[in-house]
């Protein structure tokens, strides 16, 4: 009688660790569906505003103090330098950005007068912010965006907006400036003011499809 109650109770907690594994299977698939499945109000709103508690920090090149900006109002990121303007190297990465014309889609707005070239892995949101129109090319890795705004306005604020010919996008001078986790990219027309922004986090692949996402930027 000892021996099947044994048998019983093993046979139980077999019978509930299995449920369990496949509960947390069943949960993982749902939420990877989920991820997918982007609407006007699951999709991260990327806002290029100074953080409520705004670090100071000194460049070393220039002892200019520049307050340091994150995409969020929580949390507050240091950089060595805001004025570094780097060299955009184009490294095409046929793991990154695939070569087949069928994987890359032109993204044409006649409105706010460009084009951009995006994977179709990325999902193209808009809607409005304070400064202007925002395009969101949604990707689960890193979101990216163009800010739109009219001439005197910038979707995010800078204390030394300095354009040099480091790098010329669509012709036009430009002001970089990089984080540990994001790229961001100002220009201008006769009429309006982009900013292009890529949240990398990091990441080398996203990086390179940055650097192709902003090369392939034309105004109309």
């Amino acid at each position: 009688m000892e021996n099947k109650n044994s048998l019983y109770l093993v046979l139980t907690i077999i019978l509930i660790i299995l449920s369990a594994v496949g509960g947390y299977f069943l949960f993982n698939i749902y939420q990877d569906r989920n991820s997918s499945n982007y609407t006007s109000s699951t999709v991260p709103k990327i806002e290029l505003i100074p953080t409520d508690t705004i670090e100071k920090t000194t460049d070393e090149d220039t002892s200019i103090s520049f307050e340091v900006i994150t995409p969020t109002v929580t949390k507050t990121t240091s950089i060595a330098s805001a004025t570094a303007t780097p060299k955009l190297t184009v490294t095409p990465s046929p793991s990154v950005i695939p070569t087949t014309s069928k994987d890359i889609v032109l993204y044409e707005n006649k409105e706010d007068g460009f084009s951009v070239s995006h994977t179709n892995q990325r999902i193209i949101h808009q809607d409005s912010e304070p400064s202007g129109n925002r395009y969101t090319f949604v990707n689960k890795s890193g979101n990216f965006a163009i800010h739109v705004s009219p001439t005197g306005k910038w979707s995010w604020t800078h204390p030394d907006r300095q354009f040099t010919t480091t790098l010329l996008v669509s012709g036009q001078k430009t002001f970089r400036y990089d984080i540990a986790t994001q790229t961001i990219i100002d220009l201008q027309s006769d009429s309006k003011n982009y900013t292009l922004q890529c949240i990398h986090n990091g990441l080398e692949s996203l990086k390179t499809e940055c650097d192709q996402f902003v090369s392939s930027f034309q105004l109309l």
